[in-house]
């Protein structure tokens, strides 16, 4: 196993010590086949190109889910090998000759490396991630409750799902172009020449977002500030 790009872990909290001869390998991974619990949750960079969510599925099975937030690409693997060094626990997914590897210190739960490996053993991606990086999801209202958006991942896309209460309209978008500004990131999905934008700052203990939207001329037409009534 490479382990040249275990060196980017220490951002993380993560050692680089010698390999010990720990090894898992059994088909599933439950909370009970290893001694720390495997990540889960949603992770992303801090530029939130890539999204990584970690989850045991109903049958008790380790699964890795990956989306390109800007090109929409979208992988699935289950079922890691994992080793152990000192504190960080590696899980390995494969796809085909490729391996794609988590690497996680039970410390720190809300942070996780990734690097991908190709089938020569080079790192072709390496990313540290975190789940306060992710973005926004859920169910927002504002404080009239007139408008809410819910905002959520599919397979292959950010969508965006808006509804006036009073009158019933509903608008559906995905695939926003995004970008951080300081400590806030904005998405701005497109409705013909309509322009609609949400704006958030991980850091909100309170988990608000902003609503804007702008008609073809560029003219504000709506503004609201939006708050998280349902997580998803």
């Amino acid at each position: 196993m490479n382990f040249k790009a275990l060196a980017l872990a220490s951002v993380i909290g993560l050692s680089a010590p010698a390999i010990t001869a720990i090894t898992f390998s059994a088909n599933s991974v439950s909370a009970k086949s290893v001694s720390s619990i495997p990540p889960t949750g949603t992770f992303a960079d801090v530029g939130q190109q890539w999204e990584v969510r970690l989850f045991l599925d109903e049958f008790g099975v380790y699964s890795y889910e990956a989306v390109n937030t800007k090109n929409g690409n979208s992988l699935t693997l289950k079922k890691p090998t994992i080793t152990r060094e000192e504190q960080a626990y590696i899980y390995t997914f494969k796809n085909g000759k490729y391996r794609y590897q988590i690497i996680y210190n039970g410390s720190d739960p809300n942070s996780i490396a990734l690097y991908v490996f190709n089938p020569s053993g080079k790192v072709i991606l390496n990313r540290v991630m975190v789940k306060h990086f992710q973005r926004p999801q859920g169910t927002y209202t504002d404080a009239k409750q007139e408008w809410v958006v819910r905002l959520y991942n599919d397979r292959r896309a950010y969508i965006y799902e808006g509804e006036n209460v009073k009158t019933g309209d509903k608008i559906n978008l995905k695939n926003p172009k995004s970008w951080r500004e300081e400590h806030t990131y904005f998405y701005m999905f497109r409705n013909g020449k309509y322009r609609y934008f949400i704006t958030y700052d991980p850091a909100d203990q309170q988990k608000k977002i902003n609503l804007f939207v702008l008609n073809p001329s560029g003219e504000n037409i709506l503004e609201r500030d939006l708050t998280l009534e349902q997580d998803i």
